[in-house]
């Protein structure tokens, strides 16, 4: 058993106590069906069994929408084992890709097993049920809990190839002790919401902080007009508590007049910039909630910094809310080109540090040594995104300074779309992904610097090697790409091009 410090509490063991405690009580709710404690830990019993002779430290899930998923993601941690996710609607080569770089030697499954045949690559079928006797698990000793890596989330890259963002249990214990602390009223009653993808960071929270309340936990069906269901569930099984993308509730906005939550006391938005008409336009439909932004990049683990609106007076930024000030224990800083600090209400690039961060990308020293800097005894991790700090040290979110984007609450590296599509023309010409509003929020434009030809079989390869949220909406094609006066791609120009 693990010993716990006095002031701090390691997830884990908090998690067991409450399944102890709470065994009876619902714990996930998935496509209607009720799974209690009991259920789900001895599901975790029966994977931990069945992981005791895999030597390997990584272990790949099927992202599915059931309990044996989310049994084999605690599984992991029960046994001293990263987990990554691999995507079910991801094309096969990218599962590939991710199987490759990660090492996984083994794969657990519920009901599809979506890897290649030609992968040799042991699978495991969790669905087996669980005997009554199977009991909570033991925990992993202390020294465990420190250095090992809890999961890979696996994001878009400029080269075309997956980036590894390893996350320790250290970070996972130190996110957890922010999070607690900021003060959330919820215990074993609340009834709270997941409808991230297992393949977003924002799903680890939404499932395990639950957890340790002893909460219950409702996830979102995969099928279907999947964001439409987010706000049907929330009001049929009267939540508490939601984490959304803002795209939720931009889909959901002609609707705003009919929509109604009373019981919910916490709404969440997060995965892209929050919009502030938008959030304003929602508020009558949730009259006792608070409205929180939380921001964080994958990198510091989860969340990092926390801005609650106010009733009147928002803080923004060309419609954008705030994220406010940083979690305990994380150090944010506003940078010029030079990397030097910058004054108070001076736009810059923000760059964090703290126990929640990330010490480098799986197994890539060059990105690593990009994306980081040591400075004065810290580690840094330069996001690129665009920040200034207020009078009050609230921070503005003022944009991108680089070639990523947020859709559907996903990170998006625009290069590795224009990779694909170059592959596609063996490199003998450009291409330029644009990020358009479009009605319906964010949209992906792909322009190539080829003669118009059917897209058919473009779009064909790009289906092939990207999941869904990254193919584009639409596709043009120019001639001739213009240039700036530095003799680059000139970006604006091909946008007004386009129309």
């Amino acid at each position: 058993m693990i010993h716990i410090e006095a002031n701090r509490r390691h997830l884990l063991a908090t998690i067991r106590t409450a399944a102890l405690r709470h065994a009876e009580r619902p714990a996930l709710v998935i496509e209607e069906k009720v799974y209690t404690y009991a259920q789900l830990f001895r599901q975790v019993a029966v994977i931990c069994r069945r992981l005791e002779g895999y030597a390997g430290n990584v272990v790949g899930v099927t992202g599915e929408n059931t309990m044996e998923t989310y049994a084999s993601l605690l599984a992991a941690w029960f046994t001293g084992k990263a987990y990554v996710i691999l995507h079910p609607d991801y094309p096969a080569e990218r599962n590939r890709q991710i199987v490759g770089q990660a090492g996984i030697g083994l794969v657990l499954y519920a009901r599809q097993d979506i890897l290649p045949d030609d992968l040799p690559i042991p699978r495991c079928c969790t669905a087996e049920g669980a005997t009554a006797d199977e009991g909570c698990p033991d925990l992993p000793p202390d020294t465990f809990l420190a250095d090992t890596t809890a999961y890979i989330i696996f994001t878009s890259g400029s080269t075309g190839t997956p980036k590894g963002v390893p996350i320790s249990h250290a970070n996972l214990d130190a996110f957890y002790a922010a999070y607690r602390s900021l003060g959330w009223k919820l215990n074993e009653n609340d009834r709270l919401l997941q409808m991230f993808e297992l393949t977003f960071d924002v799903s680890v929270v939404s499932f395990f902080y639950p957890l340790t309340l002893g909460a219950c936990v409702y996830t979102v069906p995969q099928e279907g007009m999947k964001y439409l269901q987010v706000l049907d569930l929330m009001e049929r099984h009267r939540l508490t508590f939601a984490a959304v993308a803002p795209s939720v509730l931009r889909l959901a906005r002609p609707y705003f007049h009919e929509l109604s939550f009373p019981d919910l006391r916490y709404l969440v938005v997060t995965a892209e910039a929050s919009d502030a008409d938008l959030l304003e336009a929602f508020r009558p439909c949730i009259p006792h909630a608070e409205i929180i932004n939380l921001y964080g990049p994958t990198e510091a683990t989860i969340y990092c910094t926390r801005y609650t609106m106010p009733a009147h007076g928002c803080k923004q930024h060309n419609g954008m809310v705030a994220i406010g000030k940083t979690f305990a224990g994380m150090k944010a800083v506003i940078v010029g080109e030079d990397g030097q600090p910058l004054p108070t209400d001076t736009t810059g690039e923000l760059w964090l540090s703290g126990p929640q961060l990330m010490t480098g990308y799986w197994q890539q020293p060059e990105l690593t040594a990009q994306c980081f800097v040591r400075r004065d005894g810290r580690l840094y991790y330069r996001t690129g995104d665009l920040c200034r700090r207020d009078a009050d040290g609230d921070l503005i979110y003022c944009g991108r300074k680089d070639n990523q984007v947020k859709i559907q609450g996903f990170r998006i590296e625009l290069g590795e779309i224009e990779h694909c599509a170059k592959e596609f023309y063996a490199h003998r010409c450009n291409a330029v992904v644009l990020a358009l509003q479009g009605e319906g929020g964010c949209e992906l434009h792909l322009v190539v610097e080829h003669a118009p030809e059917d897209t058919a079989s473009l779009m064909q390869h790009l289906q092939s090697r990207l999941p869904a949220y990254m193919l584009p909406k639409r596709i043009h094609f120019l001639p001739v790409f213009p240039l700036n006066k530095s003799n680059k791609t000139d970006r604006p120009r091909i946008r007004q091009l386009i129309g």
